[in-house]
This record gives C-alpha cells, structure tokens and sequence, in this order.
C-alpha cells in the first residue's frame, strides 16, 4: 500500500495499524475526551458547595448520565452499520454541544436541578457516539493482521484524554479562571476535535459503503441496524461472551473508588493526597499500556494476551491491592506498585476490541463493537452495584470477588478464538450459509 499510496511514510503508519485516512480522528479523539472529561475531579464538589445541592442529587444526575452513555455505547456500533461510522460521529458531536449547553447555562447558571439532569444526562449521548463510532470505523478500515494496534491506538488516545490531560489541565485552569469558566472551557476542546473529525476524517470514495455514499438512512434502515445490534447475540452467540468480559473488564475498577478509597484513607491511614497520587499513576500506566498491549496482542496472540495479562494479572493486581495495606497498613510504594500493575493489567484487556469484530460478518462489525460498547457501559453499574457486599464479607472478601470475577473473564475469553468456529457462525445448527472470517492461527489464539 505504500508503494501504491504514496511513500514509506503512510506504509509506516499502515503498519502501526493507523489507516492513513484515520489519523486525524485519533488526534479528534484526544481533544473531545480532553474537554469530555475536564469537569471530573471538580463538578461534584462544585455542584455541592456553590450550587447547594446534595451528594445524594450529584449521584442521581451522574446515575442518569451513566444510563445514557450505556445506551449510547449501544447504539454507536449499530447506527454505525447501518449509517456509517462518521455520521454516527457527527451525531455525537452535535448532541454534546447541544446538552452540554443546556447542561451549563440552562442548568448550573440558573441553578434549576431539573435542567442539570436532563442536560448533563442528554449529553450522555455525545462521546459514546463520537468516540465509540470512531472504534467501530477503525475496526472496519484496519487489516486484520495491525487490528490490535489499531484498537491499541484508539484507547490510548480514549485514556489520553479523558483519564490524563483532562485531569492535569483542570487544575491549572481552575486555579487561574475558576470551576465555572473551567466547565466553559471544554467546549473549547469539544469544538476543535469535531471540526477535526467534521473537515479532515473522510472514507476514501472505493471504500464507502452504500449507507455512506448515499442520502440519510430512512428510519426502517435505522430500526433495522439497531435490532441488528440485538439480533447478533443470536447470530453470534460469542459476542455475548465478549460482552460479558467487558463488563467485567472494568467492574472493578469502578468499584473500588466507593469502597475501597474512603477504606484507604479513613481505616489504613493514607491521606487523601497520597491515594489520589497512587491512582492517578495507575491511570497513566494505563494510558501507555492501553498502546502497549496492542502490539503485544498483534505478536503473542490476543485471546492469550487478554486471559494471561488481562484476566489473571488484574486478579492477582486487585488482590495486592488490598493484601498489601492489610499485611504492612499506609505503605505508599507497596500500593503505588499493585496500582500501576492494575493500570497495566486493565490495558491487556484492548485486543478484545481486536477479537469481537473478527467473530462476525464483515458487515456486522459495528454490531459487534456494539456488544463491547454496552459491555463497558454496563461495567459503570456492575462495579459499585457489588459494593454492597463490603458489609457482609469485609472489604478483603469483596475485594478477592472482583479479583475472582477477572480470573474467570480470562478463561471465558478463550470462547472467543475466531479461529475455531464454535458456535459463531450465524445460526450455528440451523443450516445458515453465512459463514464467519477465518483468523490467522497465530494473531487469534
């Protein structure tokens, strides 16, 4: 490709598993989860001390919003079959502008609580849509023997955002503008990564599909690629495996801050200061890891990479997690260590979104990232749901459940080898012709 498109450079890229008409939506990525995810560390407090309401209301609001965002994460591979992965995208940037408006001026400057959770739950729609449409157009435009890359690229730019410089920008921003003027100041980075994706992201016209190069879907086409999105459970019954150990990917992950922190600091004797360091640093071992273990997927395999590094190294990173504080109590270098090898253990789980699409029809890989998609949306809720338990078994007995539930995610991938074909051909048993893309022996085991 190369030699055809141009030059050793774009053969480079190609083969770090970033299509050259892709790149700037990496970059689009990095900007709108940047401004997505700039009100994180703050907008509870702020909501709760210059705005009044109370803990209780902040979490109904954030409860909405994560409801949303698993509806959306849905729907962005599915609409992403059925229209095309860059309206999808487009659809997610205008409803993020839209809700974040009403979010912002309808809702925080007014002070009506109603508006806030309708805005800031709508708006739940925006970077699933943007940024997990983008997923999809990846999995569908890169060659499957860079897929792992690829995706590899796509969740380091998804974390860089989101989990890194969104973080490190608010407080300098806060500090010389204020909370209010900081939640303003996302549109701006909103804005130019969807100008990004709206003026430089475009398929080339051989590789347009139909939905693509045409007029807007009728609605039918709509309701039909989002029933598609349910229907492959049944066409494809290992997509619902993946599914599965999607969720139970970052279950843990979203558990530990509500019962694991308020431990850390209030019963072992970390100060806030500290656990707020180790897990920031976890979070950017994972952004680098996130690339990594796209690599590492592509050259060990990735069915091994997500068991071996993902399911069995976050089990045994979650156990230390506690174990470490209940043998030697406020160690901070002991638990900095378990973090960062939880970060990296989270990264090894990316080359699933290199296996889900490669158990499908080439025409249904948006479907299937969809699964993935609701997977990691669901994760928002099973995580702290398990919180509960904390009373009855300890905080050492939840936390070797959620180490446990990582073990067992790591065998259940490997029901998720492309290469063996069982059970994932459409209708498996039925006599259906359709058949699923045969997967190189040596990137699938």
């Amino acid at each position: 490709m190369s030699t055809q498109s141009g030059g050793p450079a774009e053969g480079l890229l190609e083969r770090q598993g970033i299509a050259k008409h892709l790149l700037w939506g990496f970059v689009a990525v990095i900007l709108f989860q940047t401004g997505n995810g700039l009100e994180l560390s703050f907008y509870s407090g702020f909501l709760q001390s210059a705005k009044g309401l109370s803990s209780g209301q902040v979490a109904t609001m954030t409860m909405a919003y994560g409801i949303v965002i698993a509806i959306a994460s849905w729907f962005s591979g599915s609409l992403a079959d059925a229209w095309g992965p860059r309206r999808v995208m487009m659809m997610g940037f205008g409803a993020w502008l839209i809700f974040e408006l009403v979010f912002l001026w309808g809702g925080v400057t007014t002070g009506s609580y109603a508006v806030m959770v309708i805005g800031y739950a709508l708006r739940g729609f925006g970077y699933p849509l943007f940024c997990y449409g983008f997923l999809a157009w990846v999995t569908m435009d890169t060659p499957e023997e860079h897929l792992g890359r690829g995706v590899g690229w796509f969740w380091f730019a998804q974390a860089l955002g989101m989990g890194a410089l969104s973080g490190f920008i608010a407080g300098p921003l806060i500090g010389a503008i204020g909370e209010m003027a900081t939640l303003w100041t996302s549109f701006a980075f909103v804005v130019v990564g969807g100008l990004l994706a709206i003026l430089l992201v475009r398929r080339p016209k051989e590789l347009q599909t139909a939905a693509e190069s045409g007029s807007t879907p009728s609605a039918s086409e709509t309701i039909s690629g989002l029933i598609r999105g349910v229907t492959i459970l049944k066409d494809y019954p290992k997509t619902g495996v993946g599914g599965v150990v999607r969720i139970i990917n970052q279950a843990a992950f979203y558990g530990i801050p509500v019962f694991f922190a308020p431990y850390m600091t209030g019963d072992v004797g970390f100060s806030s200061a500290q656990w707020a360091t180790i897990w920031g640093t976890l979070n950017l071992a994972n952004v680098f890891a996130n690339l990594v273990f796209g690599y590492i997927g592509d050259a060990f395999g990735r069915v091994r990479t997500v068991a071996w590094f993902g399911g069995l190294g976050c089990g045994i990173a979650v156990f230390l997690m506690w174990w470490f504080p209940s043998m030697w109590g406020a160690n901070f270098a002991a638990e900095m260590i378990a973090g960062i090898l939880f970060g990296i253990g989270l990264a090894a789980y990316v080359p699933l979104s290199a296996i889900m699409p490669l158990l499908v029809a080439p025409d249904r890989k948006g479907s299937a990232v969809a699964i993935l998609n609701l997977g990691a949306g669901l994760s928002n809720f099973a995580g702290p749901a398990l919180a509960p338990l904390a009373g009855p078994i300890g905080i050492g007995g939840l936390m070797i459940v959620y180490a446990a539930l990582h073990v067992v995610g790591g065998g259940l991938t490997y029901a998720l080898n492309p290469s063996k074909g069982n059970g994932n051909e459409p209708g498996a048993g039925t006599g259906t012709p359709e058949s699923t893309p045969a997967s190189p022996e040596p990137v699938s085991q």
